[in-house]
């Protein structure tokens, strides 16, 4: 058939857009917002990793201070990370159909919020030596990273995803293995941090379609 047969079969293009235009719920400026959201959270991540080496450099009771206030900063930035996780859930089921997000997701929140609760309780005796607070710890961050991993394999299957949403999924696969060995805890912060640079581009992705769609 010729293309501008009007008995043809639709077209990719076709499918695509309606895949779009079926957004129930949501909006460009909602996704605006989550975007610029996901970039506070990643600058502000940053910096509480860059004041907490600072720290090591400051005297003691300067140094105290400082981890006061990065403490209830990192455990502002948990919640804000949970909040973010649970809308790009809410996103992905309506954009790519995803089905199998929930339990990797829940699980990664439940772990997110436990691990902020025991650094909130045990900070003073968190590595001080070989007790079972730090193998607690250690083993609530091994499985961080095994929910993390599991979370990027479960994305990398997703239909027709954005660019920057399978980027997002490699990053998360191997920020979460580094998380999960435990030893490779710190170098894991750079593809994690990067998997939020990723999640802010999705968001924008998102509102730039319905932009289009819009216009």
């Amino acid at each position: 058939m010729q293309p501008d047969n009007p008995y043809s079969a639709p077209q990719v293009e076709l499918l695509d857009s309606a895949g779009v235009q079926s957004l129930p719920g949501w909006s460009a400026r909602q996704l605006q917002v989550l975007g610029w959201l996901a970039l506070v959270s990643v600058v502000a991540n940053a910096l509480v990793v860059g004041l907490t080496f600072a720290g090591a450099l400051l005297e003691a009771d300067e140094a105290e201070l400082l981890f006061t206030y990065t403490d209830w900063l990192s455990l502002v930035l948990a919640l804000l990370g949970c909040y973010l996780l649970l809308r790009f859930k809410a996103f992905a089921e309506v954009r790519f159909f995803a089905r199998n997000l929930s339990v990797p997701i829940w699980l990664l929140l439940a772990v997110t919020l436990l691990l902020e609760a025991v650094d909130m309780l045990f900070a003073d005796q968190l590595f001080a030596g070989l007790d079972w607070q730090t193998i607690g710890y250690m083993a609530l961050l091994c499985l961080m990273g095994i929910c993390t991993t599991w979370l990027g394999i479960r994305l990398l299957k997703l239909q027709g995803p954005y660019p920057a949403l399978k980027v997002m999924a490699w990053l998360d696969i191997v920020g979460g293995l580094m998380l999960a060995s435990v030893l490779l805890m710190l170098v894991a912060l750079l593809p994690l941090l990067g998997a939020g640079v990723a999640l802010m581009l999705v968001f924008f992705k998102g509102a730039a379609e319905l932009q289009e769609t819009a216009g």
